[in-house]
């Protein structure tokens, strides 16, 4: 859920309830309140989520995802929240929202670790951001490179199957009767791009032979 405050947007609090967490959205809230009010920060919309039922095996989060379209917006200064286990369902999520901060230059305070990407020496938060960035997509262009691997260890063809020599040769006798690309396809039992594909093979072989 969210509360707009009418007003240029500034600051965004981000807080989400869950049963591994001892503080109660409410709690996270009112504390991520008092942080801004002793920073001067101004708080102009609140969002939040609470356990919802899943969804196609997802959990549903309308405040994360206002959260997001408001970042990509470039309307945001600011994001305060909790805890850094508040956001995303998997670490790519995380990657993938904490990359979506530093595109727009939003800047992030994460309460428990008393992390504020403004004031970071060293290696930043959004240094960190794009070195696990780097490490997600590695590592599943890694998973994929692996499993093309054992496929082809057990004779696993990529692709789809060859079309049978049978099914090519009656496509092209009802194609040489004068049948629609479609049809032939249809009793022949192949795609319609198979079909035109060798339609206009014959085609060209035909040119040829004049």
């Amino acid at each position: 859920m969210w509360y707009d405050f009418g007003v240029t947007i500034n600051a965004i609090i981000y807080a989400r309830s869950s049963t591994d967490c001892s503080s109660s959205a409410e709690d996270q809230i009112e504390c991520l309140r008092a942080v801004a009010a002793s920073r001067g920060w101004t708080i102009a919309r609140v969002l939040s989520d609470r356990p919802m039922p899943l969804k196609r095996g997802r959990e549903q989060r309308p405040g994360e995802a206002a959260l997001l379209a408001a970042i990509r917006s470039s309307g945001v200064n600011r994001v305060l929240m909790y805890g850094i286990d508040r956001l995303g369902r998997s670490l790519s999520e995380l990657v993938a929202l904490l990359e979506a901060c530093r595109t727009a230059g939003t800047e992030i305070y994460i309460h428990d670790k008393g992390i504020d990407s403004t004031t970071c020496n060293g290696l930043s938060l959004f240094d960190v951001v794009s070195m696990m960035d780097c490490h997600v997509r590695q590592a599943r262009r890694d998973r994929i490179l692996r499993g093309q691997a054992a496929a082809r260890t057990a004779n696993v063809r990529f692709g789809r199957p060859p079309i049978s020599q049978a099914k090519m040769e009656r496509a092209e006798a009802l194609l040489a009767t004068g049948k629609g690309v479609r049809e032939a396809a249809r009793i022949a039992g192949i795609s319609a791009a198979s079909a035109s594909r060798l339609k206009n093979s014959m085609g060209a072989a035909t040119a040829i032979g004049t």
